[in-house]
């Protein structure tokens, strides 16, 4: 077999075929691809200068949004929450780490992180991690719908508040974002008529919108945080 093709500045990216399309694929990132292609080479299958792969659902998105961040399928995939089970199924099929050991309360703290804050020796801003709180976003649906909770009624408070603080705040999460990530939590939990009215105050406009976000979009219309832990 010929040895893998791989691009010029000779990192762990490889070109295959997924289908009919060819892909720079970074095995780093792909686990599952490393070990494809160390099988490939050591059994002698594969005798092509480009090796394939059948199709996977949705792969240039995937392909995407796992080196670039997560947040990034939001603004790519179709506002579907079926296309996001098909996501999520196949990024736990490629072996990609989506959650990274967080439970709820960690995406939280990672969501929170999207506030500024302030130096308490000169009192200057720090600007707020937006992008990392995007990705939390979409970890957040995926824990909806393929994270398993030890206990899904007594877990159900603490998955409101995470989905409400995407909610609540446009400022940071795009119309896509928002709507998926309360469909996902709507689908996995019985919602209660208060929990309802609570999502309800802050309406989803036009989700044609392609959830392009630069650090520095304004939070002006997010109300503060003492909301997110009450009770259902």
């Amino acid at each position: 077999m010929a040895s893998l093709p791989k691009d010029s500045s000779g990192t762990s990216t490889v070109k295959i075929q997924i289908g009919e399309t060819e892909h720079l694929v970074d095995t780093h990132k792909f686990p599952y691809f490393k070990a494809f292609l160390n099988f490939q080479e050591n059994s002698g299958q594969n005798t092509t200068t480009i090796p394939k792969h059948n199709d996977i659902p949705f792969f240039d998105i995937i392909n995407y949004g796992v080196v670039h961040g997560f947040r990034h399928f939001f603004r790519r995939m179709p506002v579907q929450l079926s296309d996001y089970h098909t996501l999520c199924e196949t990024l736990e099929f490629l072996t990609i780490d989506v959650l990274a050991g967080q439970t709820l309360h960690g995406i939280m703290k990672d969501l929170r992180k999207c506030k500024p804050d302030y130096d308490e020796f000169d009192g200057t801003e720090i600007r707020g991690e937006k992008s990392l709180a995007r990705d939390a976003a979409f970890r957040l649906l995926y824990i909806f719908l393929l994270g398993e909770f030890e206990s899904e009624v007594r877990d159900s408070a603490m998955a409101y508040n995470t989905a409400l603080f995407v909610v609540s705040h446009p400022g940071t999460f795009k119309p896509r974002t928002r709507e998926m990530v309360r469909e996902a939590f709507e689908e996995r939990f019985l919602v209660t008529e208060k929990q309802k009215k609570g999502l309800d105050q802050w309406p989803i406009s036009d989700l044609s919108d392609d959830d392009c976000t630069t650090e520095e979009d304004s939070d002006y219309l997010e109300e503060s945080d003492y909301a997110y832990w009450s009770s259902d």
